[in-house]
């Protein structure tokens, strides 16, 4: 089967092949911008990593591990807000730190003083730290800050960066550690500094409301995999599930003409590879490098528990010092029935050896430890899923290797959080990909295509304090 362009319908046909946030990304940009769209996803179901299961005890859809956003996701915000989505997320100004002892802190940044100083009132309400402590750490952040990162793959490690310049080992294991390793997804002592630092700058130090938790209030299944593909209908895109591209075809000329689905052809004008690395190396293997070569995958794991009551008094915090990184609880979402929650540790590899078992015997002892109500509740069920190439690991060296959107052929471009976009390998890396590779499609058709929209607006004093 062959499907070409409508004869009444002359506008440039784009073929977005993937459906994660990066290929929805991007086909909203390029429907907004007069193409016609056709997004291709070899799953049931769009929304990629952006995940959700059926709950196995109270039915409904949990998610198969909990993403979070923060206010400086300008990307993430706008494109929720933009599908009319804006009531399915909750911004939460406050932290909550829970210490080795079980000390709880909230930590929440001051709505009234100007950035950076607007950080004071979440360092010094950290109740597991000395006054020391507190200084170190605010000192490791401005200095960190201000540094220069390394492009070279021998670069020190963030790890390696806050030892030189003096960071006490305990901030670096009670703040450092759980902070860097959840929004990057990967081991500290792997991570490069340059992605350290853009945690610590955009994420905190450059506005107000930079670390504002922005939490999906129902499963990202329904929201992305449902409501976002309605809207996208609605403006007119076709959006095909189960649905796998297996080729790539171009003219004598080197330019793309269309994608192949098994024996079904599709014409395009022009094609969004919005996939993995490695699925985007095999379909275009002379455009993108060989993936297990040059960029390497972290794990994210997801400890599902089903308790006979609710156990979790918060509706999130970070658990410092322990194997359980952070604690979500379940009435985020509508599905469950008050006693489910959910714990993700990022950067698993090796987690206690692999051993599903102990991984909840160990996570249910740490609830045990700092949850009261935890302490005499019934286990029901418990699900562990963990995702081996949840993020791309940010190892020095990486952005050097990560590709541009454009490629050699003009009119295929590529998306997705492991191409260049300035980002870390997050919900806003990937729509930022998506956007971008949207703007360069529009270049190439000759429509005026929006990208990314800007970043949160810096003081003078932040500036001068981050040094750029």
């Amino acid at each position: 089967m062959t499907v070409n362009r409508s004869p009444e319908d002359s506008r440039p046909h784009v073929v977005v092949v993937g459906g994660g946030l990066a290929g929805l990304a991007a086909s909203a940009r390029l429907a907004d911008g007069g193409c016609r769209v056709t997004l291709l996803e070899s799953r049931r179901r769009c929304g990629g990593r952006a995940a959700s299961f059926e709950d196995p005890v109270a039915g409904g859809l949990v998610d198969a591990c909990q993403h979070v956003a923060m206010g400086c996701c300008t990307n993430f915000i706008d494109l929720v807000s933009h599908a009319g989505l804006g009531d399915a997320i909750r911004r939460d100004r406050t932290l909550w730190f829970i210490g080795p002892e079980g000390h709880r802190s909230r930590c929440t940044p001051s709505a009234w003083l100007p950035a950076p100083l607007h950080l004071a009132p979440l360092l010094l309400g950290m109740r597991h730290f000395s006054w020391r402590e507190k200084a170190s750490l605010a000192w490791g952040m401005l200095r960190l800050a201000r540094s220069v990162s390394s492009q070279q793959a021998d670069a020190p490690t963030a790890l390696e960066w806050l030892r030189h310049v003096g960071q006490p080992e305990r901030v670096i294991t009670l703040f450092w550690q759980p902070v860097i390793e959840s929004a990057l997804g990967e081991s500290i002592d792997l991570v490069d500094v340059a992605a350290a630092r853009k945690v610590v700058v955009d994420g905190f130090l450059a506005h107000r409301d930079a670390a504002t938790l922005v939490v999906p209030t129902e499963p990202l299944g329904r929201l992305f995999g449902e409501r976002f593909v309605e809207w996208l209908r609605q403006r007119g895109a076709t959006v095909e599930t189960s649905q796998a591209v297996t080729g790539i075809e171009w003219d004598r000329e080197g330019r793309i003409t269309g994608v192949t689905c098994g024996e079904s052809r599709i014409a395009a004008d022009a094609v969004v590879l919005a996939v993995p690395w490695k699925a985007a190396g095999r379909l275009a293997p002379d455009l993108v490098v060989s993936g297990d070569d040059h960029l390497a995958a972290s794990p994210i794991t997801a400890v599902h528990l089903w308790f006979d009551r609710q156990v979790i008094d918060l509706p999130h915090a970070v658990l410092v010092g322990r194997v359980s990184q952070w604690v979500f609880r379940g009435d985020e979402h509508d599905a469950t029935d008050g006693g489910y929650c959910q714990v993700v540790i990022s950067a698993s590899r090796g987690l206690l050896g692999g051993d599903r078992r102990a991984v909840v015997d160990q996570v249910v002892g740490e609830l045990r430890d700092v949850f009261p109500a935890a302490q005499h509740a019934v286990l029901r069920e418990a699900k562990v899923v963990t995702d081996p190439t949840a993020v791309l690991s940010v190892r020095p060296g990486v952005d050097a290797l990560r590709p541009a959107a454009v490629t050699a052929r003009p009119n295929l471009v590529l998306a997705g959080d492991w191409t260049a976009t300035g980002w870390p390998s997050t919900m806003e890396g990937a729509i930022r990909s998506g956007r971008m590779a949207a703007a360069a499609v529009g270049a190439v058709v000759g429509l005026p295509v929006p990208g990314v929209v800007a970043d949160l607006p810096r003081t003078p004093l932040v500036r001068l304090v981050v040094g750029r």
